[in-house]
């Protein structure tokens, strides 16, 4: 595992993240494990939606004129 050290943090936004550690029970680096980690699913997460937006511009789903989605996921099917 990594270790993460912080300087010069702003005396007010420390104590914010102090206040909001207490009220979850946790200590403040607990506090900062969560938060990093829920930055980094977030990340993630916005990584994999550009792909899938990437993926999906460069492979369109082509569909005759009158088709839709059920009759080409039958017509999918059915080709198998």
């Amino acid at each position: 595992m990594a270790t993460v050290t912080a300087r010069k943090v702003n005396d007010s936004d420390y104590a914010y993240l102090n206040e909001g550690a207490a009220e979850n029970g946790r200590s403040v680096s607990e506090e900062l494990r969560i938060l990093i980690a829920e930055y980094a699913r977030k990340r993630k997460g916005a990584r994999v939606a550009a792909d899938l937006r990437t993926f999906a511009e460069a492979n369109p789903i082509k569909m005759r004129a009158g088709e839709d989605a059920v009759s080409l996921i039958r017509y999918i099917r059915d080709q198998e």
